[in-house]
């Protein structure tokens, strides 16, 4: 019996990497990769080695009807993308293909403005925020929210290009930050398939009142979560709570925990208000990632929610804290698999004995203070004795990165462009997690420049 086609949809940053999921993806069909623009390493040899075909199209290529053609000619059976900004592109492809997809709720998912309408319009819990722009827009907004407010780019995600805008006396010189934070990501190549010229398109949104202290028992984590799930014929099925570290201003985000830490009564009442938001966008076939801020006493409040699996090798710790497979099972409901066993109700603990985190590498320490960086200081984390930032039986695991190129600048408004790699812990316990993060974001510059002067130039 012949295996199906499926056909992986690549833009150029987002999603995870390619070894970890074409593994998953195999295991289901035979894959053939669509890159679109040039992919970290000008495209992953892994893609040669593991697809039955690897295509490569510049960013100019006109979308869907590129995804559309490339689906026919492998006869693709399931179309998918990991990466934001190419999931309106494949629902409109899959629409067209009479495939299963995220179905035309999923410009609700990617468009921030027309997302919290639609939480507006549902009673659900969520910051005051004014569409944006023009300047003479944001002039409106400083008007009607209360400072400081958060300006961010309504059709980007990895917190790309966002301002704080502290008073009103820095407005223009925060709409120029901003304009021109989205033009350097738009000539990295990050942009949406099917926003490309449409101008700056921006939302001003108030910064939501948070706190841990009526959620989690010990300092240190925090204060906002997500709720990895899937969405099976408009059906939402929860899968698990990802907690994180604190933000790097002005919310950069830097390290994932899983499984959180957070009691089964707390994690049940986070599940029912992400239930209550994917339901809210109307979404068919898909994977989900929801973003929820924690509140004093008891409080949750909605950030974002995006019609994919979440990044920074989220899709992995769900793997390897609670065994299951969230590439795998995308997938298996894309192709209508019958077999295809899916969580009731969220996983309030895992079922592996495994406490894991990926970190990513930036030059900031956990406050978010920057390195020195006056002279270029090499990323070779090779050389770093892990042993003096971390616990006795943590394990470390080196993902992505350029090892021995030069450590990029923290850039507040680039978030995953300035980050030189990613690291993956898995320790005895969340408590010796959470001290491990620590250690390694406050310690590795120190390491890295022990590793330096040890090394002939």
């Amino acid at each position: 019996m012949a295996r199906p086609s499926i056909l992986y949809v690549i833009p150029p940053v987002g999603g995870t990497p390619a070894s970890f999921t074409l593994p998953r993806l195999r295991r289901h069909g035979d894959v053939h990769a669509l890159t679109v623009g040039t992919p970290a390493a000008a495209v992953d040899p892994v893609l040669y080695e593991q697809c039955a075909s690897v295509t490569c199209v510049g960013l100019d290529a006109p979308m869907p009807s590129t995804i559309v053609a490339e689906a026919r000619a492998t006869k693709a059976e399931a179309v998918l993308t990991l990466s934001e900004t190419g999931i309106v592109a494949v629902a409109e492809a899959c629409e067209q293909l009479g495939l299963r997809g995220p179905g035309p709720g999923v410009l609700a998912s990617r468009d921030k403005v027309l997302m919290r309408e639609r939480w507006r319009e549902a009673g659900l819990p969520q910051p005051a925020f004014v569409p944006v722009s023009s300047s003479d827009d944001l002039v409106a907004a400083a008007r009607r929210l209360r400072r400081p407010f958060l300006l961010k780019p309504s059709w980007l995600a990895g917190s790309l290009a966002q301002v704080l805008v502290e008073d009103g006396s820095d407005l223009d010189a925060a709409w120029q930050r901003a304009t021109e934070a989205l033009d350097r990501v738009g000539r990295a190549g990050v942009r949406d398939f099917l926003r490309a010229g449409g101008g700056p398109q921006f939302i001003a949104e108030e910064i939501i009142e948070a706190s841990t202290e009526s959620w989690y028992d010990v300092p240190g984590y925090g204060d906002y979560l997500s709720v990895e799930g899937l969405v099976v014929g408009g059906r939402y099925h929860p899968v698990a709570v990802t907690a994180r570290l604190p933000t790097l201003p002005p919310f950069i985000e830097v390290g994932f925990h899983s499984p959180a830490a957070l009691c089964e009564e707390a994690q049940r009442r986070i599940e029912d208000l992400a239930r209550a938001a994917v339901d809210a966008l109307d979404l068919q076939f898909c994977a989900t990632h929801t973003e929820i801020k924690l509140q004093a006493g008891g409080g949750l409040c909605l950030l974002e929610s995006a019609a994919r699996l979440g990044g920074s090798m989220i899709a992995r710790l769900v793997d390897e804290a609670f065994d299951v497979d969230l590439i795998g099972l995308q997938v298996a409901t894309l192709l209508g698999r019958a077999d295809t066993t899916l969580p009731e109700r969220l996983l309030t603990s895992g079922r592996t004995g495994r406490f894991v985190a990926s970190l990513m590498v930036m030059a900031a320490d956990s406050s978010g203070r920057p390195w020195d960086l006056e002279e270029p200081l090499a990323y070779r984390p090779d050389l770093v004795d892990w042993a003096k930032l971390t616990t006795q039986g943590t394990t470390v695991e080196l993902v992505g990165g350029r090892p021995g190129s030069a450590v990029p600048a923290f850039t507040p408004t680039a978030d995953t462009l300035s980050q030189a790699g990613t690291i993956i812990l898995t320790a005895a316990d969340t408590v010796t997690l959470l001290r491990d993060s620590y250690r390694i974001l406050d310690g590795l510059e120190e390491q890295l420049r022990d590793a330096a002067a040890a090394v002939p130039a």
